[in-house]
């Protein structure tokens, strides 16, 4: 003899779905986007590692406009900048760009090559906004 399945004892699947959905839901618009920046790899300095100040700057910032270089907040041309990078050469300098949205990729790039053409490794991209 068979036995009946009392519908007392039954599961209501629909209220499960209902709320599998719900979480379903709150999970992809509670979603954050990863954030690219935070795995970039930086370079700390060892403890007890500081140097006395040399007479050559460590730190060197460029930025980048639409068509527009400027060097330590001084607007300069692109002539001006090669003979400034090229006057450093030094591989220990740390040349910080930073580049506005507005500025095309080819000013990127004329910078880059100029780092790249004054010996200059050590080169840091930032988006000013």
């Amino acid at each position: 003899m068979r036995k009946k399945y009392d519908d007392k004892l039954a599961v209501p699947m629909s209220s499960m779905i209902d709320v599998v959905f719900l979480l379903l839901i709150y999970f992809i618009i509670t979603q954050k986007e990863e954030i690219s920046e935070a795995h970039l790899a930086i370079n700390l300095p060892t403890p007890g590692s500081a140097k006395a100040s040399e007479s050559k700057p460590q730190l060197l910032e460029v930025e980048v406009y639409d068509g527009q270089y400027s060097l330590r907040g001084t607007s300069v041309s692109l002539a001006t900048l090669e003979t400034t990078l090229n006057s450093f050469r030094d591989p220990d300098l740390t040349v910080i760009i930073k580049v506005s949205i507005s500025a095309k990729a080819q000013d990127l790039v004329n910078v880059l090559d100029l780092c790249q053409g004054a010996g200059l490794t050590k080169l840091n991209v930032v988006t000013l906004r």
